[in-house]
């Protein structure tokens, strides 16, 4: 097995750049009409891409020749400040407010969008906590419910700017992180069924957004809302199979608001086709094989959690965002990764592909077991939590019974085997003469859940309890 730092995972990074390219003409193809109208030249959105797009790509290389496991002491500190930023973006005077949403932070030539750090820096902290509550990862009140509180307090303050797409980002990509940790299935999906009403409710409470729902479920009966879908779909059709040609889109002369946003899709379907399309999604699937193969080989557990976290994160927004376009989800904002002209989003998912590279530099030739996963952090740390869990109650009322004596009995095998046997077993629970080695996080865990025998269930071993 592989121990040593290697070489980075190259399809990988070439599938990064190559996103990061058609991304950067597709903007120049979808803007310059809009560009022009606005008295800029043609080329003014897709030069501020490719300068986003080149410090993004800079940072991601450097990135990659980053150990990882740095990011596992200071993503509890990044993450106050993610938290930070997002309280301060709504304080007005202090946010940046453009088309009724209070979203930035900076001055209008340089625009700092707090959501997508903090999309990062949930990632981060989760597999971190769910790293280091590895001994205790089935405890509902120590694990589940803390993990829960960020991941929804991040989601509500992003929802408040208002910003629903990324708030939907934001949980969808907590819960899958819930959902690969190792936490009982029982309490998420029952969390996950309580969340719809509570989802559907907010949306109701907005009447922009029930709006959506109408123009989803029926969006010809109201073309003044539902114009961007309709002029979607018809340059998708448009499109046909190989496109109409580089820059002679017709739907972004006029017809689809921002055209290099979150609608870019129909854009570069119209002028390369079905195709072009099929193209552009084998790169995203080859992105997200190579994503999940670099967790499934990933050395510890750390490591393991966070490349799923990025995967599913950017399976996450390019789903939606191509489920928007084409009809099959209500229109939410969510852009395009790699794609869309945005600096933050773009900067942000390639230090978050550079996160994913410095994985792949130290994964295992052989797919590791669940106990190497779990070594990533010392033992003190583990020895630590073991000092803070509660004791078990049946463990206190044993300690206050006194010794039960053994009556004499006959000497034949059978009573003979049963006096040393509970001799043994008194041994062990009073914690003179236990030998007993746990030498697994599997075991420690069970036994923590109180799904092993008695003698060696939590509590019961004075020694192993130090």
């Amino acid at each position: 097995m592989q121990k040593q730092s290697h070489q980075p995972d190259f399809l990988l990074y070439f599938a990064v750049l190559a996103l990061t390219a058609i991304g950067i003409v597709t903007v120049y193809s979808a803007s310059t009409v809009i560009a022009l109208e606005q008295g800029m030249s043609a080329a003014h959105f897709a030069l501020r891409q490719l300068i986003f797009g080149g410090i993004g790509v800079v940072l991601m290389t450097v990135v990659t020749f980053i150990p990882y496991q740095i990011f596992y002491r200071y993503a509890a500190k990044l993450m106050i400040v993610s938290l930070f930023l997002l309280f301060l973006v709504l304080i007005p005077g202090i946010g940046h407010r453009a088309d009724g949403s209070r979203r930035w932070l900076g001055p209008a030539s340089l625009h700092i969008q707090p959501s997508e750090l903090a999309l990062i820096a949930l990632i981060l902290y989760l597999a971190f906590f769910f790293t280091k509550k590895v001994t205790i990862i089935h405890s509902t009140m120590r694990v589940l419910r803390p993990a829960l509180l960020v991941t929804v307090a991040t989601a509500s303050l992003i929802f408040l700017e208002p910003d629903m797409g990324t708030a939907f980002t934001v949980a969808a990509t907590g819960f899958i992180m819930l959902f690969i940790s190792g936490i009982r299935l029982k309490p998420v999906i029952i969390t996950f069924i309580a969340s719809i009403p509570v989802l559907y409710g907010l949306i109701e409470m907005a009447k922009y957004r029930s709006s959506r729902l109408e123009v989803y479920f029926h969006p010809f009966q109201h073309p003044a809302h539902a114009y961007q879908l309709i002029s979607g779909l018809t340059g998708i059709a448009r499109g046909g199979l190989i496109g109409t040609g580089f820059d002679a889109s017709i739907e972004k002369a006029g017809y689809l608001p921002i055209p290099q946003a979150d609608f870019i899709f129909a854009v570069f379907v119209e002028e390369w086709g079905l195709l072009g399309a099929i193209a552009l999604l084998a790169i995203f699937a080859l992105l997200v094989w190579r994503g999940f193969r670099i967790a499934r080989f990933a050395k510890d557990r750390f490591g393991s959690l966070l490349a799923v976290g990025i995967t599913g994160m950017m399976i996450v927004q390019a789903f939606v965002n191509l489920a928007a376009v084409t009809w099959l989800l209500p229109i939410t904002g969510i852009p395009l990764p790699f794609i869309s002209y945005g600096g933050t989003s773009l900067i942000m998912m390639l230090l978050a592909s550079g996160i994913l590279l410095s994985i792949s530099r130290q994964t295992l030739d052989v797919a590791p077991e669940a106990d190497e996963l779990a070594d990533v952090y010392d033992v003190s740390e583990v020895l630590r939590e073991r000092k803070r869990l509660p004791i078990d109650p049946m463990y206190q009322q044993q300690k206050k019974k006194k010794p039960a004596t053994v009556a004499p009995l006959k000497r034949n095998k059978s009573t003979a085997k049963s006096a040393i046997h509970y001799e043994k077993t008194r041994k062990n629970r009073d914690g003179r003469a236990s030998t007993m080695q746990v030498t697994t996080w599997r075991e420690r865990s069970m036994r923590y859940d109180n799904r092993l025998p008695n003698n060696r269930k939590q509590g019961s071993n004075k020694n192993d309890r130090t």
